[in-house]
Protein backbone atom coordinates (compact mmCIF):
# COMPACT_ATOMS: atom_id res chain seq x y z
CA UNK A 1 0.00 0.00 0.00
CA UNK A 2 1.94 3.21 -0.94
CA UNK A 3 2.75 5.43 1.98
CA UNK A 4 0.96 8.45 2.75
CA UNK A 5 -2.33 6.94 2.28
CA UNK A 6 -5.34 8.64 4.64
CA UNK A 7 -6.11 6.12 7.50
CA UNK A 8 -9.66 4.17 6.53
CA UNK A 9 -12.43 5.46 8.91
CA UNK A 10 -12.72 2.93 12.17
CA UNK A 11 -16.69 2.39 11.53
CA UNK A 12 -15.76 0.43 7.81
CA UNK A 13 -14.23 -2.76 10.41
CA UNK A 14 -17.53 -2.61 12.34
CA UNK A 15 -18.45 -6.28 10.94
CA UNK A 16 -14.65 -7.63 10.78
CA UNK A 17 -12.78 -9.95 12.78
CA UNK A 18 -10.28 -8.34 15.27
CA UNK A 19 -7.33 -10.40 14.05
CA UNK A 20 -8.45 -8.75 10.07
CA UNK A 21 -8.86 -5.45 11.95
CA UNK A 22 -5.17 -5.88 13.12
CA UNK A 23 -3.45 -6.77 9.98
CA UNK A 24 -5.04 -4.22 7.94
CA UNK A 25 -4.38 -2.03 10.75
CA UNK A 26 -0.73 -2.77 11.07
CA UNK A 27 -0.55 -1.92 7.34
CA UNK A 28 -1.67 1.53 7.55
CA UNK A 29 -0.08 2.50 10.65
CA UNK A 30 3.15 0.92 9.06
CA UNK A 31 3.14 3.56 6.10
CA UNK A 32 2.18 5.93 8.14
CA UNK A 33 4.95 5.38 10.79
CA UNK A 34 7.34 5.05 7.52
CA UNK A 35 6.56 8.30 6.28
CA UNK A 36 6.77 9.75 9.83
CA UNK A 37 10.24 8.73 10.07
CA UNK A 38 11.75 8.88 6.68
CA UNK A 39 12.51 5.09 6.60
CA UNK A 40 11.46 1.78 5.11
CA UNK A 41 11.82 -0.43 8.45
CA UNK A 42 10.67 0.52 11.92
CA UNK A 43 10.60 -1.67 14.91
CA UNK A 44 8.05 -4.31 15.78
CA UNK A 45 7.15 -2.67 19.58
CA UNK A 46 5.83 0.42 17.93
CA UNK A 47 3.80 -1.54 15.22
CA UNK A 48 2.25 -3.46 18.24
CA UNK A 49 1.63 -0.27 20.04
CA UNK A 50 -0.12 1.73 16.85
CA UNK A 51 -2.13 -1.50 16.13
CA UNK A 52 -3.52 -1.86 19.59
CA UNK A 53 -4.26 2.07 19.57
CA UNK A 54 -6.26 1.29 16.26
CA UNK A 55 -8.06 -1.62 17.68
CA UNK A 56 -9.49 0.21 20.67
CA UNK A 57 -10.75 3.06 18.34
CA UNK A 58 -12.69 0.82 16.15
CA UNK A 59 -14.20 -0.68 19.46
CA UNK A 60 -14.88 2.63 20.78
CA UNK A 61 -16.41 3.98 17.40
CA UNK A 62 -18.66 0.41 17.33
CA UNK A 63 -19.70 1.07 20.75
CA UNK A 64 -21.02 4.36 20.57
CA UNK A 65 -23.01 3.94 17.58
CA UNK A 66 -24.91 0.86 19.43
CA UNK A 67 -25.72 3.01 22.49
CA UNK A 68 -28.71 4.64 21.09
CA UNK A 69 -31.28 1.54 21.81
CA UNK A 70 -30.71 0.53 25.18
CA UNK A 71 -30.86 4.08 26.46
CA UNK A 72 -33.82 4.60 24.71
CA UNK A 73 -36.16 1.97 26.34
CA UNK A 74 -34.39 2.89 29.47
CA UNK A 75 -35.94 6.16 29.06
CA UNK A 76 -39.30 4.90 28.11
CA UNK A 77 -39.24 2.38 30.74
CA UNK A 78 -38.45 5.06 33.40
CA UNK A 79 -41.06 7.76 32.24
CA UNK A 80 -43.83 5.19 32.01
CA UNK A 81 -43.22 3.91 35.15
CA UNK A 82 -43.99 7.50 36.51
CA UNK A 83 -47.12 7.99 34.44
CA UNK A 84 -48.19 4.10 35.86
CA UNK A 85 -47.62 5.24 39.23
CA UNK A 86 -49.37 8.32 38.63
CA UNK A 87 -52.42 7.63 36.52
CA UNK A 88 -53.01 4.80 39.46
CA UNK A 89 -52.92 7.23 42.36
CA UNK A 90 -55.36 9.40 40.50
CA UNK A 91 -58.22 7.18 40.49
CA UNK A 92 -58.70 7.53 44.21
CA UNK A 93 -59.62 11.36 43.77
CA UNK A 94 -62.83 12.70 43.00
CA UNK A 95 -64.27 12.35 38.97
CA UNK A 96 -66.58 14.75 36.79
CA UNK A 97 -69.20 13.82 35.93
CA UNK A 98 -69.67 13.62 32.18
CA UNK A 99 -73.59 14.18 31.89
CA UNK A 100 -73.39 17.20 34.34
CA UNK A 101 -72.27 20.02 32.35
CA UNK A 102 -71.68 22.65 35.40
CA UNK A 103 -69.66 19.93 37.50
CA UNK A 104 -65.99 20.90 38.39
CA UNK A 105 -62.96 19.37 36.83
CA UNK A 106 -62.05 15.63 38.03
CA UNK A 107 -58.84 14.68 39.44
CA UNK A 108 -55.80 15.78 37.32
CA UNK A 109 -52.79 14.78 36.43
CA UNK A 110 -50.15 15.76 33.13
CA UNK A 111 -47.01 13.99 32.33
CA UNK A 112 -44.18 15.70 29.94
CA UNK A 113 -42.99 13.04 28.16
CA UNK A 114 -39.51 12.91 26.31
CA UNK A 115 -39.90 10.53 23.27
CA UNK A 116 -37.19 9.25 21.43
CA UNK A 117 -36.29 9.56 17.88
CA UNK A 118 -36.95 5.68 17.23
CA UNK A 119 -40.32 5.73 19.08
CA UNK A 120 -42.36 4.48 16.26
CA UNK A 121 -45.94 4.54 18.60
CA UNK A 122 -47.12 4.81 22.18
CA UNK A 123 -50.81 3.39 22.77
CA UNK A 124 -52.45 4.70 26.04
CA UNK A 125 -55.53 1.96 26.33
CA UNK A 126 -54.75 -0.83 24.11
CA UNK A 127 -52.66 -2.26 21.49
CA UNK A 128 -52.96 -0.37 18.25
CA UNK A 129 -51.43 -2.83 16.00
CA UNK A 130 -52.99 -6.07 17.35
CA UNK A 131 -51.73 -8.32 13.95
CA UNK A 132 -48.01 -6.62 14.24
CA UNK A 133 -47.97 -5.65 10.59
CA UNK A 134 -46.71 -2.01 11.54
CA UNK A 135 -49.87 -0.37 10.00
CA UNK A 136 -52.40 1.41 13.29
CA UNK A 137 -55.14 2.03 11.23
CA UNK A 138 -56.40 -1.55 10.38
CA UNK A 139 -57.51 -3.26 13.38
CA UNK A 140 -59.57 -5.83 12.50
CA UNK A 141 -62.78 -5.08 13.54
CA UNK A 142 -64.74 -7.24 16.06
CA UNK A 143 -61.51 -7.44 17.94
CA UNK A 144 -61.89 -8.19 21.99
CA UNK A 145 -59.38 -5.97 22.83
CA UNK A 146 -58.17 -4.47 26.38
CA UNK A 147 -59.72 -2.36 28.55
CA UNK A 148 -58.01 0.66 29.06
CA UNK A 149 -55.86 -0.87 31.75
CA UNK A 150 -52.65 -0.48 29.50
CA UNK A 151 -49.71 1.26 27.79
CA UNK A 152 -48.46 -0.18 24.82
CA UNK A 153 -45.37 1.29 22.90
CA UNK A 154 -42.75 0.54 19.94
CA UNK A 155 -39.02 1.41 19.35
CA UNK A 156 -37.90 1.00 15.63
CA UNK A 157 -35.54 -2.11 15.47
CA UNK A 158 -37.43 -3.41 18.76
CA UNK A 159 -40.43 -5.62 19.84
CA UNK A 160 -43.56 -3.89 21.01
CA UNK A 161 -43.61 -3.61 24.97
CA UNK A 162 -46.40 -3.31 27.29
CA UNK A 163 -46.90 -1.52 30.65
CA UNK A 164 -49.89 -3.39 32.95
CA UNK A 165 -52.02 -1.02 34.77
CA UNK A 166 -54.35 -1.36 37.96
CA UNK A 167 -57.72 -3.41 36.51
CA UNK A 168 -59.58 -0.33 37.91
CA UNK A 169 -57.83 1.73 35.38
CA UNK A 170 -59.89 3.07 31.75
CA UNK A 171 -58.10 5.16 29.78
CA UNK A 172 -60.28 6.32 26.98
CA UNK A 173 -59.34 8.99 24.56
CA UNK A 174 -61.00 12.60 24.88
CA UNK A 175 -62.29 15.25 22.59
CA UNK A 176 -62.79 19.15 23.16
CA UNK A 177 -66.51 19.96 22.48
CA UNK A 178 -67.94 23.37 23.29
CA UNK A 179 -64.92 23.99 26.00
CA UNK A 180 -65.55 20.32 27.18
CA UNK A 181 -63.53 17.37 27.05
CA UNK A 182 -65.74 14.58 26.57
CA UNK A 183 -65.46 10.80 25.80
CA UNK A 184 -64.80 10.09 22.07
CA UNK A 185 -66.29 7.23 20.45
CA UNK A 186 -65.97 5.87 16.55
CA UNK A 187 -69.16 3.57 15.52
CA UNK A 188 -70.34 3.28 19.35
CA UNK A 189 -66.62 2.08 20.88
CA UNK A 190 -64.36 4.04 22.99
CA UNK A 191 -61.17 4.63 21.49
CA UNK A 192 -57.52 4.74 22.95
CA UNK A 193 -54.93 7.42 22.89
CA UNK A 194 -51.99 6.97 20.39
CA UNK A 195 -48.97 9.57 19.71
CA UNK A 196 -46.88 9.09 16.75
CA UNK A 197 -45.02 12.89 17.37
CA UNK A 198 -41.93 14.29 19.43
CA UNK A 199 -41.90 14.76 23.04
CA UNK A 200 -44.98 16.36 24.00
CA UNK A 201 -47.49 17.02 27.59
CA UNK A 202 -50.30 14.81 28.19
CA UNK A 203 -52.83 15.30 30.26
CA UNK A 204 -55.59 12.99 32.08
CA UNK A 205 -58.69 13.63 34.02
CA UNK A 206 -60.93 11.45 36.11
CA UNK A 207 -64.51 10.86 34.81
CA UNK A 208 -67.50 9.32 35.54
CA UNK A 209 -70.02 8.43 32.78
CA UNK A 210 -72.92 6.14 33.10
CA UNK A 211 -71.88 3.92 36.42
CA UNK A 212 -68.02 3.89 35.29
CA UNK A 213 -65.00 5.75 36.30
CA UNK A 214 -62.93 6.52 32.88
CA UNK A 215 -59.29 8.27 33.00
CA UNK A 216 -59.78 10.75 30.00
CA UNK A 217 -56.74 12.28 28.12
CA UNK A 218 -56.88 16.04 26.78
CA UNK A 219 -55.56 15.01 23.93
CA UNK A 220 -56.88 14.07 20.36
CA UNK A 221 -55.32 12.07 17.76
CA UNK A 222 -56.35 11.11 14.50
CA UNK A 223 -56.15 7.23 14.30
CA UNK A 224 -59.14 4.90 15.80
CA UNK A 225 -57.73 2.29 17.89
CA UNK A 226 -60.76 1.46 19.25
CA UNK A 227 -61.18 -0.32 22.64
CA UNK A 228 -63.84 -2.94 23.03
CA UNK A 229 -63.20 -5.00 26.10
CA UNK A 230 -64.22 -8.20 27.37
CA UNK A 231 -66.84 -7.36 29.30
CA UNK A 232 -69.75 -7.83 26.86
CA UNK A 233 -68.47 -10.64 24.27
CA UNK A 234 -65.37 -12.60 26.39
CA UNK A 235 -66.23 -16.08 27.66
CA UNK A 236 -68.02 -17.07 30.83
CA UNK A 237 -66.07 -18.59 33.35
CA UNK A 238 -67.81 -18.47 36.95
CA UNK A 239 -70.58 -17.01 38.31
CA UNK A 240 -71.52 -13.96 40.55
CA UNK A 241 -73.83 -13.98 43.38
CA UNK A 242 -75.35 -11.50 45.68
CA UNK A 243 -78.82 -11.34 47.76
CA UNK A 244 -80.25 -7.73 48.21
CA UNK A 245 -80.83 -7.03 51.19
CA UNK A 246 -78.16 -9.01 53.14
CA UNK A 247 -79.79 -9.66 56.27
CA UNK A 248 -83.60 -10.24 55.94
CA UNK A 249 -86.32 -11.05 58.66
CA UNK A 250 -87.05 -14.70 59.49
CA UNK A 251 -90.95 -14.31 59.06
CA UNK A 252 -91.40 -16.30 55.92
CA UNK A 253 -92.73 -13.08 53.98
CA UNK A 254 -90.23 -10.60 54.05
CA UNK A 255 -87.86 -11.63 50.65
CA UNK A 256 -84.33 -10.72 49.87
CA UNK A 257 -83.74 -10.53 45.98
CA UNK A 258 -80.99 -13.45 44.89
CA UNK A 259 -78.84 -12.01 41.49
CA UNK A 260 -76.37 -13.56 39.27
CA UNK A 261 -74.39 -12.94 37.11
CA UNK A 262 -71.66 -14.30 34.85
CA UNK A 263 -68.41 -13.01 35.16
CA UNK A 264 -64.70 -13.72 33.23
CA UNK A 265 -62.04 -14.47 34.50
CA UNK A 266 -61.33 -11.09 35.52
CA UNK A 267 -64.25 -10.77 37.46
CA UNK A 268 -66.03 -8.53 34.46
CA UNK A 269 -69.33 -9.30 33.80
CA UNK A 270 -70.17 -11.05 30.32
CA UNK A 271 -73.27 -10.94 28.40
CA UNK A 272 -74.00 -14.22 27.43
CA UNK A 273 -78.04 -15.07 27.42
CA UNK A 274 -79.64 -18.36 27.76
CA UNK A 275 -77.28 -19.86 29.89
CA UNK A 276 -79.13 -21.97 32.89
CA UNK A 277 -78.10 -21.74 36.33
CA UNK A 278 -79.57 -23.85 39.46
CA UNK A 279 -80.10 -22.18 42.16
CA UNK A 280 -79.88 -23.75 45.40
CA UNK A 281 -79.46 -22.32 50.02
CA UNK A 282 -78.70 -23.70 53.13
CA UNK A 283 -81.70 -21.77 54.66
CA UNK A 284 -84.91 -20.53 53.16
CA UNK A 285 -87.03 -21.17 50.39
CA UNK A 286 -86.20 -19.76 46.51
CA UNK A 287 -89.13 -18.98 44.34
CA UNK A 288 -87.22 -20.67 41.98
CA UNK A 289 -84.34 -23.08 41.82
CA UNK A 290 -83.29 -22.86 37.87
CA UNK A 291 -82.95 -19.10 36.10
CA UNK A 292 -81.90 -18.77 32.23
CA UNK A 293 -79.97 -15.29 31.80
CA UNK A 294 -81.20 -12.82 29.80
CA UNK A 295 -78.87 -10.26 27.55
CA UNK A 296 -77.09 -9.05 29.93
CA UNK A 297 -75.50 -12.32 31.24
CA UNK A 298 -77.74 -12.26 34.72
CA UNK A 299 -81.09 -13.45 36.33
CA UNK A 300 -83.04 -13.12 40.01
CA UNK A 301 -85.21 -15.13 41.86
CA UNK A 302 -86.66 -14.09 45.28
CA UNK A 303 -85.78 -15.71 48.63
CA UNK A 304 -87.89 -15.39 51.94
CA UNK A 305 -87.05 -17.55 55.48
CA UNK A 306 -88.96 -18.25 58.74
CA UNK A 307 -85.61 -19.93 59.95
CA UNK A 308 -82.52 -17.60 61.60
CA UNK A 309 -79.39 -17.69 60.82
CA UNK A 310 -76.86 -17.63 58.14
CA UNK A 311 -78.06 -18.49 54.81
CA UNK A 312 -76.02 -19.52 51.90
CA UNK A 313 -76.97 -19.69 48.49
CA UNK A 314 -75.20 -21.33 45.59
CA UNK A 315 -75.00 -21.17 41.81
CA UNK A 316 -74.04 -23.61 39.82
CA UNK A 317 -73.59 -24.47 35.94
CA UNK A 318 -72.05 -26.62 33.70
CA UNK A 319 -68.27 -25.73 32.82
CA UNK A 320 -68.19 -22.56 35.09
CA UNK A 321 -66.92 -22.01 38.49
CA UNK A 322 -70.03 -22.05 41.49
CA UNK A 323 -70.65 -18.34 43.21
CA UNK A 324 -72.41 -18.54 46.50
CA UNK A 325 -73.63 -15.57 48.11
CA UNK A 326 -74.73 -15.11 51.57
CA UNK A 327 -77.80 -13.74 53.97
CA UNK A 328 -78.20 -13.37 57.42
CA UNK A 329 -81.78 -13.96 58.71
CA UNK A 330 -82.80 -12.10 61.49
CA UNK A 331 -85.33 -12.20 64.26
CA UNK A 332 -88.53 -10.13 63.04
CA UNK A 333 -89.07 -6.86 64.34
CA UNK A 334 -91.61 -6.77 66.76
CA UNK A 335 -93.96 -3.51 67.44
CA UNK A 336 -96.57 -3.43 70.14
CA UNK A 337 -98.68 0.16 70.31
CA UNK A 338 -100.43 1.69 72.60
CA UNK A 339 -100.80 5.35 72.23
CA UNK A 340 -101.90 6.04 76.04
CA UNK A 341 -101.21 7.98 78.90
CA UNK A 342 -100.22 6.40 82.42
CA UNK A 343 -101.60 8.73 84.85
CA UNK A 344 -101.49 7.19 87.79
CA UNK A 345 -99.14 4.94 90.17
CA UNK A 346 -98.95 1.79 91.45
CA UNK A 347 -101.57 -0.71 90.68
CA UNK A 348 -103.58 -2.48 88.01
CA UNK A 349 -106.45 -1.04 85.83
CA UNK A 350 -106.97 1.32 83.37
CA UNK A 351 -104.50 4.28 83.71
CA UNK A 352 -102.23 2.82 86.03
CA UNK A 353 -100.89 0.00 83.48
CA UNK A 354 -100.68 -1.04 79.65
CA UNK A 355 -100.95 -4.78 79.51
CA UNK A 356 -100.54 -6.87 76.11
CA UNK A 357 -99.80 -9.71 75.16
CA UNK A 358 -97.36 -11.25 71.89
CA UNK A 359 -96.57 -14.34 70.34
CA UNK A 360 -92.56 -15.54 69.21
CA UNK A 361 -91.66 -17.96 66.43
CA UNK A 362 -87.94 -18.16 67.63
CA UNK A 363 -85.86 -18.56 71.08
CA UNK A 364 -83.79 -15.08 70.68
CA UNK A 365 -82.78 -11.99 72.08
CA UNK A 366 -84.30 -9.11 71.70
CA UNK A 367 -83.28 -5.50 72.19
CA UNK A 368 -86.50 -3.34 73.70
CA UNK A 369 -87.07 0.31 73.23
CA UNK A 370 -89.85 2.38 74.44
CA UNK A 371 -90.67 5.12 72.44
CA UNK A 372 -93.32 8.23 73.93
CA UNK A 373 -93.11 11.00 75.87
CA UNK A 374 -93.69 12.73 79.40
CA UNK A 375 -94.77 15.29 81.65
CA UNK A 376 -92.75 16.90 84.45
CA UNK A 377 -93.29 17.66 88.35
CA UNK A 378 -91.49 18.38 90.98
CA UNK A 379 -91.81 20.05 94.50
CA UNK A 380 -90.59 23.33 95.86
CA UNK A 381 -86.88 23.48 96.33
CA UNK A 382 -86.00 19.78 94.56
CA UNK A 383 -84.65 19.29 91.25
CA UNK A 384 -86.60 18.67 87.97
CA UNK A 385 -87.99 15.54 87.85
CA UNK A 386 -89.60 13.37 85.10
CA UNK A 387 -91.68 10.23 84.59
CA UNK A 388 -89.74 7.02 85.59
CA UNK A 389 -91.08 3.71 83.33
CA UNK A 390 -90.73 0.47 84.10
CA UNK A 391 -91.24 -2.75 81.52
CA UNK A 392 -91.94 -6.08 82.36
CA UNK A 393 -91.99 -9.19 80.71
CA UNK A 394 -93.56 -12.19 81.97
CA UNK A 395 -93.10 -10.96 85.81
CA UNK A 396 -89.43 -10.36 85.08
CA UNK A 397 -88.92 -6.34 85.67
CA UNK A 398 -86.63 -5.46 82.57
CA UNK A 399 -85.83 -2.08 83.54
CA UNK A 400 -87.31 1.13 84.81
CA UNK A 401 -85.50 4.48 83.31
CA UNK A 402 -86.97 8.21 83.43
CA UNK A 403 -88.43 9.37 80.25
CA UNK A 404 -86.91 12.69 80.40
CA UNK A 405 -88.69 14.32 77.74
CA UNK A 406 -91.95 16.46 76.70
CA UNK A 407 -91.89 15.19 73.05
CA UNK A 408 -91.08 12.36 71.56
CA UNK A 409 -88.04 10.01 72.32
CA UNK A 410 -86.87 6.30 71.89
CA UNK A 411 -85.71 4.70 75.55
CA UNK A 412 -83.42 1.42 75.20
CA UNK A 413 -84.42 -0.92 77.94
CA UNK A 414 -81.83 -3.26 77.31
CA UNK A 415 -81.89 -6.80 75.81
CA UNK A 416 -83.96 -9.88 76.42
CA UNK A 417 -83.45 -13.37 75.82
CA UNK A 418 -87.18 -14.74 75.11
CA UNK A 419 -88.20 -18.42 74.13
CA UNK A 420 -90.32 -19.19 71.41
CA UNK A 421 -94.12 -18.99 72.41
CA UNK A 422 -96.59 -16.30 74.54
CA UNK A 423 -95.21 -13.57 76.08
CA UNK A 424 -96.66 -10.84 78.53
CA UNK A 425 -95.57 -7.40 78.47
CA UNK A 426 -96.45 -4.53 81.13
CA UNK A 427 -95.58 -1.03 81.18
CA UNK A 428 -96.13 1.09 84.53
CA UNK A 429 -95.02 4.19 85.87
CA UNK A 430 -93.22 3.98 89.15
CA UNK A 431 -93.12 7.92 90.57
CA UNK A 432 -96.84 9.24 90.09
CA UNK A 433 -97.22 12.78 91.07
CA UNK A 434 -100.24 15.24 90.99
CA UNK A 435 -100.76 18.13 93.21
CA UNK A 436 -102.37 21.74 92.79
CA UNK A 437 -99.95 24.81 91.70
CA UNK A 438 -96.72 21.90 91.44
CA UNK A 439 -97.93 19.80 88.87
CA UNK A 440 -99.11 16.10 87.23
CA UNK A 441 -96.41 13.86 86.30
CA UNK A 442 -97.40 11.23 83.67
CA UNK A 443 -96.37 8.64 80.74
CA UNK A 444 -97.67 8.73 77.28
CA UNK A 445 -96.24 5.15 75.63
CA UNK A 446 -96.79 5.15 72.05
CA UNK A 447 -95.20 1.89 71.31
CA UNK A 448 -92.77 -0.28 72.72
CA UNK A 449 -90.22 -2.43 70.08
CA UNK A 450 -88.28 -5.79 70.22
CA UNK A 451 -85.85 -5.38 67.76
Amino acid sequence: MPQGQPLTHPLVYENMPLLSIANIMSQHLAGIAGQFYGIDTIPLKLVVYLVLVGIIIALVAIGLKNVGPPMDGALMESQLGEVKSGIELMQSGYARDLSDPYTATGNTRSFDLLLPERLEYISFGVDPDPDNNGILTDTPPGLVTDNGDVIYYKLMGDGKRLVKLQDSVHIREGELVNGRWLSRSVDGLGQAVVLTGGSQSVTFELVYDRGTTYTLSHVTDNLDAYINPNSTGGLSHGLLVSVNPDSVPADDVTEGRVTVQLVDSQGRWVHEMGRTVNLTSSRGNLSIVQLVTNAHGSGSVMLTSGELGLGVVTAQSPGLHNGTGEVAFTPPPLVIKFNEWINSSPGTGPGRELVATFWIAHNTSYSVTLSGWASEAHWPQNSEEWAIGSIEIDGVVLDKIEVASGSRIDVSFGDVLLDAGNHTLRVTMTNDLNFPLVGDRNLYVERVGFS
